[in-house]
């Protein structure tokens, strides 16, 4: 038997020539946005016991807004890197005001959470 010899790998090609990471750090951004509101989320499942199954609509509501958000992302970041690669870009403004609403959606639900929390 012939002792068998590792292949050489091959290094992975960069997706884009950013040395700042743009693309990279925009997604950490939307990634973190989404797992603050899927903890949002999580905390209406919390007071089920208050909102009955209001808490259960809200819940699937958020998540559903967090899921939409990531899914968004995904192809922000493809179009960001074809971006710096053509080194021309095009602005995504229905993402972002998608998400700036559903952000400012759960805070409004959850502003009238604690009101009614605190007037029971």
């Amino acid at each position: 038997m012939s002792p068998r010899t590792p292949r050489p790998r091959r290094p992975r090609p960069l997706p884009h020539p950013d040395p700042g990471l743009q693309p990279e750090r925009t997604t950490q951004s939307w990634l973190r946005t989404s797992l603050t509101m899927t903890v949002v989320s999580l905390i209406f499942m919390r007071f089920i016991h208050v909102f009955g199954g209001w808490s259960v609509a809200l819940f699937v509501v958020c998540i559903g807004l967090a899921i939409a958000a990531l899914s968004m992302q995904v192809r922000r970041y493809r179009l960001g890197s074809d971006s710096i690669q053509a080194e021309r870009s095009r602005p995504t403004p229905w993402a972002v005001a998608f998400l700036t609403a559903s952000v400012c959606l759960i805070a409004v639900i959850s502003i009238a959470s604690v009101i009614k929390i605190s007037l029971m």
